[in-house]
């Protein structure tokens, strides 16, 4: 399937596609056949189960404070703003750590 000249932008946007459509139904089927299987472990099928509900949106995420999470397109100027500053601080809080770490922060397998 790899094209010799093909650009990284052209495989990034190839292989994009590839995971937007295969890899989600192949994530859903295994999340459906955990849930499904009788000798699934009772964590596997907890966390699948959560999994499903969470993208059919009958799960609400708690950091949007019980609501459920508006589509982008139904939102104010107001609203996306508060999203995206949401999303930057959210961003932040992850990247901080693991800039701690690469500074020699230390790391759980030192």
């Amino acid at each position: 399937m790899s094209k010799k000249n093909e650009t990284p932008e052209q495989l990034f946007e190839r292989v994009d596609l590839r995971l937007r459509t295969e890899g989600l139904e192949s994530a859903v089927n295994g999340l459906i056949r955990v849930c499904n299987d009788e000798k699934s472990p009772p964590p596997a099928v907890a966390t699948a189960g959560v999994a499903l509900l969470r993208a059919n949106g009958v799960l609400v995420d708690k950091s949007s404070g019980g609501k459920k999470a508006k589509d982008p397109s139904e939102m104010t100027g107001e609203e996306l703003q508060a999203e995206i500053d949401r999303l930057k601080r959210a961003s932040r809080e992850v990247a901080e750590p693991a800039q701690d770490a690469a500074d020699g922060g230390g790391s759980a397998f030192d």
